[in-house]
């Protein structure tokens, strides 16, 4: 168990894309906004389920399904059975119990998804959080006192399926946010536009 001591996260790498279809973005420590790209994101609520280090092998979505761990996790609560988090958070995270790796597959339909994490030794480690399209976002987060923000959303209709995480050391994650459907992007949605009136002019064009 951890014992509670006060760092500064220092943030020394973002987000990277690999493929123009899944945007990925490193947020540091800061709380979560309310948008995640074109998508307004729902946090998660308290899991009524019991803390203190209970296993888990999913957490349900505010928007049907479930998050499914792909290892047993332990249930607990930032800053009462996990010492310390970020921003002030004080609820339910998830500890990959000594593993160094989780990958968490997502509802059916999810567009966008967030999470934070923090390594359980104390000191700085780096965090990796990659999806099937090669977005990847490492950073290095702070285990005495920075869990980090890591994003990603899907765009031109692609959507998210699942997200592994891995460290050098075990970790936590948790303080979940989802959105659901396909959002266009506003280019998109101008060109569509944009064809749409070119079509109708020429079909009036056809019929006068």
């Amino acid at each position: 168990m951890k014992r509670a001591v006060v760092f500064v996260l220092v943030i020394v790498s973002g987000a990277t894309m690999a493929q123009a279809d899944v945007i990925g973005v490193g947020g540091g420590p800061a709380a979560p906004g309310a948008t995640l790209g074109p998508y307004t994101m729902t946090p998660f609520p308290v899991d009524g389920r019991p803390a203190g280090y209970t296993s888990v092998t999913s957490v349900p979505s505010p928007l049907g399904g479930d998050v499914d761990f792909s290892i047993a996790m332990a249930h607990a609560i930032a800053t009462v059975d996990w010492a310390t988090w970020s921003h002030g958070y004080t609820g339910d995270i998830y500890w990959t119990n000594g593993a160094t790796s989780v990958t968490m597959a997502l509802p059916a339909g999810t567009g966008a998804f967030y999470f934070y994490a923090e390594p359980n030794p104390y000191g700085f480690y780096e965090i990796t959080a990659t999806t099937p399209a090669g977005t990847s976002i490492t950073q290095s987060v702070d285990g005495g006192a920075g869990a980090a923000y890591y994003g990603f959303y899907g765009t031109d209709g692609d959507l998210l399926n699942t997200i592994t995480v891995s460290s050098g050391v075990d970790f936590a994650v948790g303080e979940f946010g989802i959105a659901g459907g396909v959002v266009p992007l506003p280019g998109a949605a101008l060109l569509a536009s944009i064809g749409l009136g070119y079509a109708s002019m020429r079909l009036r064009r056809r019929t006068a």
